[in-house]
């Protein structure tokens, strides 16, 4: 059979140990009062958990230390005050550009007012021009008139 192999052997122990040992601890597990006096003991461990956070939190208070909870309250606000100047920064760059598209677009404005202004210039300076050839023409054929009017003669056409 298997006598001469020592590692068949081994295997029937390991089996035959593993197979009381998962007996016995499915008896313990079904055990009713042990599970009880866990279930007590567990409750009695949680209060006293419990009870050593809040003697803790008091001690932290009156020793001016900042408690667990402090800190993440702090990282919390320090993570949406981050995000905040994130936010910030992007509508800072917004505005940036949009003042700059704004500047570029009031500087193309101002250039074509300026070119504007210079045609009216140019066009007054030749309207002033004209004027002045008009009153000067008119100061003419006032002297005329009134060399007419002296005279009294009226004066001859030529074309015929």
């Amino acid at each position: 059979m298997s006598d001469n192999n020592p590692y068949d052997s081994f295997r029937q122990v390991s089996e035959m140990w593993e197979k009381s040992l998962n007996g016995l601890l499915f008896q313990s597990l079904n055990n009713n009062p042990l599970i009880q006096i866990t279930k007590v003991g567990i409750q009695a461990n949680s209060r006293y958990i419990e009870m050593l956070k809040r003697n803790r939190e008091l001690m932290a208070n009156y020793m001016n230390l900042p408690t667990k909870n402090d800190v993440a309250n702090a990282v919390k606000q320090t993570i949406q005050a981050e995000e905040k100047i994130d936010i910030l920064e992007e509508q800072i760059w917004n505005l940036q550009e949009n003042f700059a598209l704004a500047t570029e677009e009031q500087n193309k404005m101002l250039a074509e007012i300026i070119e504007y202004t210079k045609h009216l210039h140019a066009e007054w300076q030749k309207t002033s021009q004209e004027l002045a050839k008009l009153s000067n023409m008119q100061f003419e054929f006032d002297e005329m008139k009134k060399l007419l009017q002296k005279e009294k003669v009226e004066p001859v056409l030529s074309g015929k």
